[in-house]
């Protein structure tokens, strides 16, 4: 006893490694074994091994392909069954199979593309030489002649092709069809009855005698064939449907209702008939039949399946009613009943974006998340997603989504629309021209296109550009306001700011809240303050929430002193915006004018908080700190932002002013200063930074060289001033005196004006 089972463990030791070290031969068997079974993903898993043992095994090719065509994987099978035919140009078969997919992507494309046309040209030849009555390929030289239009050829192929295998139902409608566009209408017809006899249950060839009936006003013939391919069929509920359209086209109400009415009295063939006829009078548009049917199939099967199924349908069709409030409760009570239903989400999150309600926003961002999620690939989700995101005030993660969008579709045209509109909002007009030249290149003419670009050229300041597209859409579309508004902009662009007045307040009473804005902008370089802050009022009574208009409010009250009005409306600014940066920025720019360091070193903190790896808001907070003498807190504040952004100039520069400002290690500043200066050489603000901590280090004569260099070349108050102290430090006060004086001459800032004062004071 012990001695057999030891035995049999040795045999399930030897089986289980002659499985880990299976042959290619063994894989292919179990494909074959698995293939024939029915169990097609299984097959296909042992092909592909035994490829992986044999790249050029000609045979697992060829079943691989066989599978794909059974699990209707079209680019498998071409791939599969090419590598089959080169590698066993003797399998007849193989050739066949892959003539066969070549055809079908060749047919499906429009454009037949020229690669499939000679691959299927090759194969016929090469199936033809080896035998004149290949079925196959006379069938594809029938259908390569049909679409070469060389009609007789395709006929004489096709009925070749029928002599030797009569029984391909496709092949018969394509010979009726070549025939009929040949003229040869009686012998079409009859040949279409024929096939019609034998196989009353395709489709196919009642369609292809419809439509021939319907172009050439044969309407009783027209009617007749749909009667016979519905009295052939009693029980296709497809085709009933297609004659109630037929008639439902020819507005005979009386012939629908009994077309329809064989569906709604037949439960038992037909349990979803009222789901179908709901179905036809939505795409009808007749929405509130569609309802009433959904609504009476539903009372007639209330199974939770089935309520999902006529509740989505109703939502729709309240849409197409446009009464968005019943269809949005009756969308978010679905998504609540059936909360993995992926259309009840996606119609919800659609339905929400539609409202251009941002209090939407976040529900629907967190639908289209999950969706996506789902589905990385759906491009038309990552827009939607990005258009929520924009909903919600979020621009930078929307702008994301739409590039992500036009990665996975390069031909996207709504989400490159989207992103041209956004990259304005964003000022990156560079970026807005780029995607309005990339929709122009597809849609020469695209007036949207068109008008983003010219947004984007005026922002980049290439007005002569912007003014000559802008003329011709004047030209083109006379009635067109938006040419016109552009103007207007492109006027304070070019700082004619009575030209932007003139222009735009023809367009004050649109409700257009740029026309407003760029009024105030216009009229605060004239300094009319009042004037300015009458048509910022005036926008924000159309829309009391907008960003721009409140922006540019908070802008006005700040340049006129009121400050606590400023803050007020970036106040309200701040309650609706989900990612307030940069209106934590401006409140914390509005307590420093205010003289108010508290809240702006506050405002300043918590953008930081909520954007930690923003620059601006990293040094505004440094320098507040630093104003402050908080000298410590600005000192680690000024570390942090240059470790998160050590190669950024601007950082390195404060980072290295403050240290020599403050007392700190002059070599670590003259590093950094330097470091600015290699990454923007000529910068003169970086070069004054140099100086000034030469001049800490008691590096006198490289002060007064690098100083010198600046006051040469930008004779400014500031840099002056600094040329007139190190001067002074040297111990050359008749030069340092002079300097000063021209610095004082040149408008400097009070507090500059204040110590050359003192300075020269001391001197004398």
């Amino acid at each position: 006893m012990k001695q057999f089972i030891t035995f049999g463990l040795l045999v399930a030791g030897m089986i289980a490694m002659s499985g880990c070290s299976a042959t290619k031969e063994v894989y292919l068997a179990k494909g074959n074994q698995s293939f024939t079974a029915g169990k097609y993903e299984e097959a296909s898993l042992n092909y592909r091994k035994a490829i992986q043992k044999d790249p050029n095994f000609g045979e697992a090719y060829y079943r691989l392909g066989l599978t794909a065509i059974k699990l209707n994987q079209g680019p498998l099978a071409l791939e599969a069954l090419f590598q089959a035919v080169q590698l066993q140009p003797g399998n007849v078969d193989a050739k066949e199979q892959f003539g066969d997919v070549c055809l079908s992507f060749y047919l499906a494309d429009a454009s037949h593309p020229q690669a499939l046309y000679t691959q299927i040209t090759k194969i016929s030849d090469e199936l033809l030489s080896k035998n004149g009555n290949s079925y196959a390929g006379l069938m594809l030289k029938g259908y390569i002649a049909s679409t070469d239009r060389k009609l007789p050829q395709a006929i004489e192929f096709f009925q070749k092709a029928l002599r030797v295998n009569p029984s391909n139902p496709g092949v018969v409608t394509e010979l009726v069809h070549v025939l009929i566009q040949n003229g040869q209408i009686k012998e079409g017809q009859e040949l279409a009855m024929d096939l019609i006899a034998r196989q009353t249950t395709y489709g196919p060839i009642y369609d292809l005698l419809y439509g021939f009936y319907q172009t050439a006003n044969r309407a009783s013939d027209a009617e007749n064939i749909l009667k016979m391919k519905v009295n052939n069929n009693p029980k296709e509920a497809d085709y009933i449907l297609q004659l109630a359209r037929h008639y439902g086209h020819l507005q005979k109400k009386t012939e629908v209702q009994a077309a329809l009415g064989r569906l709604l009295d037949d439960p038992a063939n037909f349990p979803l008939a009222r789901l179908q006829v709901g179905d036809f009078y939505l795409k009808l548009r007749d929405y509130a039949e569609a309802i009433r049917h959904y609504q009476e199939g539903l009372n007639s099967n209330p199974a939770a399946k089935m309520k999902a199924v006529y509740d989505k349908r109703t939502v729709v069709a309240l849409l197409g009613q446009r009464k968005m409030d019943e269809a949005g409760r009756l969308a978010e009570q679905l998504v609540k009943e059936n909360p993995n239903d992926n259309e009840a989400l996606h119609l919800h999150a659609g339905i929400l974006l539609d409202s251009g309600k941002r209090e939407n926003a976040d529900v629907a961002v967190r639908e289209l998340r999950t969706l996506s999620a789902q589905n990385p690939n759906d491009a038309s989700l990552l827009l939607q997603l990005g258009q929520a995101y924009r909903l919600k005030g979020d621009l930078n993660a929307a702008r994301g989504q739409f590039v992500e969008s036009i990665k996975k579709q390069k031909d996207l045209i709504g989400a490159r629309y989207e992103l041209a509109e956004v990259s304005l909002m964003t000022e990156r007009p560079a970026d807005a021209v780029q995607q309005a030249n990339k929709i122009l290149e597809l849609r020469p003419n695209d007036r949207r296109a068109r008008l983003l670009r010219t947004g984007g050229l005026i922002a980049t300041g290439d007005a002569a550009e912007a003014r000559g597209e802008l003329a011709q859409l004047i030209k083109q579309f006379p009635s067109d306001t938006e040419p016109r508004l552009q103007l207007g902009l492109l006027a304070i662009a070019e700082k004619k700011y009575s030209d932007a007045i003139e222009v735009l307040s023809k367009h004050r009473a649109s409700g257009d809240s740029r026309v407003n804005t760029g009024l105030a902008v216009a009229y605060l370089h004239q300094k009319q303050y009042d004037k300015a802050r009458e048509a910022l009022n005036e926008g924000l009574k159309n829309e009391p929430a907008s960003p721009m208009l409140l922006e540019r409010l908070a802008d006005t009250e700040a340049l006129t002193g009121h400050y606590d009005l400023a803050i007020d409306h970036l106040q309200k600014l701040l309650s609706s915006d989900p990612k307030p940066v940069n209106v934590l920025r401006r409140m914390g720019e509005v307590y420093e004018l205010n003289g108010d360091r508290g809240n702006e070193i506050a405002s300043y903190r918590q953008a930081c908080e909520l954007a930690p790896n923003d620059l601006t808001a990293g040094l505004s907070l440094a320098d507040a700190l630093a104003r402050a003498g908080r000298t410590n807190e600005a000192r680690a504040e000024f570390q942090r932002v240059v470790k998160a952004h050590p190669e950024n100039a601007p950082a390195l520069n404060n980072a290295a002013f403050f240290l020599a400002d403050s007392g700190g290690d002059l070599d670590e500043a003259l590093r950094l200063a330097q470091h600015a200066l290699e990454k923007s050489p000529g910068q003169p603000g970086f070069s004054d930074t140099v100086g000034y901590i030469y001049l800490k280090k008691g590096l006198n004569d490289s002060a007064v060289q690098t100083f010198s260099n600046l006051a040469r070349k930008y004779p400014y108050a500031i840099f002056r001033y600094h040329l007139g102290l190190a001067l002074y430090v040297k111990g050359d006060k008749a030069a340092a005196r002079k300097e000063l004086q021209a610095a004082l001459a040149g408008h400097p800032s009070p507090g500059d004006e204040a110590r050359i004062r003192e300075l020269l004071q001391k001197m004398s």
